[in-house]
This record gives structure tokens, sequence and C-alpha cells, in this order.
């Protein structure tokens, strides 16, 4: 054997001739002494690193306010719940509002109006709290008031600013109150969320007209009294001019039937783009509530579903469903037929 080969036997000689093996820093922090492109390539690495912790940290963030918002709605609804019960079996609670005086009495003669339970458990948290609303199943919010429509479009029921916000009442609409004071329509906005809360079911009614057959009814506690709403409409609808040849209809804005925003022309619009048609009679002595959410057909959009409150005598189970059909032909904004073929061709009542 050679002197060359003995050398190269020897396992100190591989040793020695073992690449050294690079720190961390040397492989990914630029450094003195790098080639141009070999710099380049460490902080193109370093910024793909520093782009994946930040996704990761927003993605974490959205989870966990994804998990927040279920578990506050979670623990109202429990709240909510177990006070329902205790009032139910100890009696009813509150004073009806929809006690008036005669003959114009005296303010003062007016029954006192007296806070319902849950109203004082959630006054307690957020004093902009105005009511409760539900739909067995589907919707189960408490309800805020605000001075504008959109503090509580990003904050939720604690005052903390969250992307799913609070479901919240038109700031125009006068909601707890004695019957006669109270708004001809409240009007409530809710996010459209994908994991089903604030007003994420609603959309049930949509890809299934039928289903009001199931679930007609919406409930809604203000702060005094408790109600009940059948729903007679539910229908998509623009809100740019630009998506029906350059008309809206502002259903938002019928807060109070006037001269202005008729009850007529509410009457007509609602019917016409609803859904089903449910045979249930409606006029402008009662009272109204309107749920508003996103809906996806095109951006922007909305979902509306409008409820009468129930008469005086009447009762869930009085309520005549039987006359219930889906609507051959609901009017939709004209970016709906465009898209999907069609028209709408108005018929005569």
């Amino acid at each position: 054997m050679s002197m060359s080969d003995e050398i190269r036997a020897n396992p100190r000689y591989k040793t020695v001739q073992k690449k050294k093996k690079k720190s961390f820093s040397e492989q990914f922090i630029p450094m003195k002494g790098d080639k141009p492109n070999e710099i380049m390539s460490k902080i193109i690495v370093l910024l793909s690193i520093a782009a994946l912790i930040v996704c990761g940290v927003i993605l974490a963030v959205h989870f966990y306010h994804i998990f927040e918002a279920k578990q506050n709605n979670e623990n109202i609804k429990v709240i909510y719940n177990q006070i329902q019960q205790s009032a139910s079996s100890g009696g009813a609670t509150g004073a009806d509002p929809s006690v008036t005086p005669d003959d114009g009495t005296e303010e003062a003669e007016r029954s006192p109006l007296v806070l319902l339970p849950f109203a004082e458990e959630m006054l307690a948290i957020n004093p902009d709290y105005v009511g409760y609303v539900s739909i067995p199943g589907r919707v189960s919010e408490a309800v805020v008031q605000s001075t504008d429509n959109d503090y509580y479009l990003k904050k939720n029921f604690y005052g903390q600013t969250r992307s799913c916000g609070t479901v919240f009442a038109d700031f125009r609409a006068v909601v707890s109150d004695y019957a006669d004071r109270q708004s001809d329509n409240i009007v409530l906005y809710g996010h459209n969320q994908r994991d089903g809360t604030m007003f994420g079911e609603l959309d049930y009614y949509k890809w299934d007209p039928k289903y009001w057959l199931q679930n007609p009814f919406i409930y809604f506690d203000n702060k005094y009294e408790q109600s009940t709403y059948v729903i007679i409409a539910s229908f998509v609808i623009n809100t740019e001019p630009e998506h029906d040849n350059g008309y809206v209809f502002d259903y938002h804005n019928y807060t109070n039937f006037n001269e202005k925003h008729p009850f007529e022309t509410f009457k007509k619009e609602i019917t016409q783009r609803s859904q089903f048609l449910t045979g249930i009679d409606f006029d402008e002595n009662d009272k109204y509530i309107t749920l508003s959410t996103c809906s996806y057909e095109w951006e922007p959009a909305r979902h509306v579903i409008i409820g009468r409150k129930l008469r005086s005598g009447e009762t869930t189970e009085s309520i005549d469903t039987t006359a219930f059909e889906v609507n051959p032909n609901p009017k939709w904004p004209a970016v709906y037929y465009k898209y999907n073929g069609g028209t709408y061709v108005e018929t005569s009542e």
C-alpha cells in the first residue's frame, strides 16, 4: 500500500476532511463574506419564515375569536334559559307595556314598566342591551342598540373588538317602551356567520322556502315584555342602485310608516319579493320585526326576514299555516336575472 493510500485509510484523515456543519445563523442569517445570491436566498427564507409565523398567529387569533364568540353566546343562552324556566315556574314577571291610558289620561296612570329578570342580568353586563331574539334551533342572540348602525358591527356584547360583532337594533327604532310608542318595525342587523352564530342560520329559509312550515315564528323579548312574531316574508335584496336598474327598496328605513315610507309600499314590496306566501294577513295596525343579514348571491346583497307580531288573542297554535305556498314568481333585483336568466313579470293581485 502506498503512502497516500495509508493516509486516506486513516480515520483521522476522514474526520479532518468531513465538511463542517453550519450553524443556524450561518445557514439563514446574511453574514460577511456571503455571496450576493446567498444573501438574497437567506433574506427570502427569513421573510418566508416571518410570513408563516404571522399567518399562524392570525389564524390562531381568528379561530380563538370564533371559539370565544360561541362560548359567549352559549353562556348568555344558558342564563336566558335558566331565567325563563324560573319565571315560568314562578309566574309572569314584568308589566304589560300594551296597557295605555284611556281618554287621554295622564302618563302617571299607565302601568309602570318593570324590567324582565333577564334584562336586569344583561344590563348589568352591557347598558346598551335592548332585547333578546330567538328562532328555535337557529337564532338565539342578545340584542343591543347604539347611537349609530356602525358601532356594534365589530364589537361583541362585552365591548371587545371582534369581527363577529353583535346583533343590534337600528338606532332609530324605539324598542323598549309602551306598546303605542314602540316603532312600527324594529329592524335588527346581524352578521351571517359561517359558524352559525348571529344570523348565520337564517339561510335555511332561503335554501328551502318550505322550511317556514317547521319554524314560522320569531320570539323577541325587549326589556319589558316578551313577544312572538309570525314570519310573513323572506327575500334577498340589493343595497346598491346599480344592481336593480337604479332602484333600491330601502326596507331598513321603514321603521315607522309615514308619507315617505307608506305601509302600502312596504306590503307590496315584501309580498312580491318573498320566496314564500304564507296567506297570513297583515296591515298598518300591526307591529313588525325585521332580521337583516348579508347574503352571498352577489356583493353586496342582504337576506331579509320580516315577522308580524301576534295580535291579541292569537297564539302560535292558532296561526293557520295551511294557506302556505312557495312563491312561483318572486321578485329579484335585476342583477339576479343577469346571471341566472329570466325576468320578473308583475302579476295583478
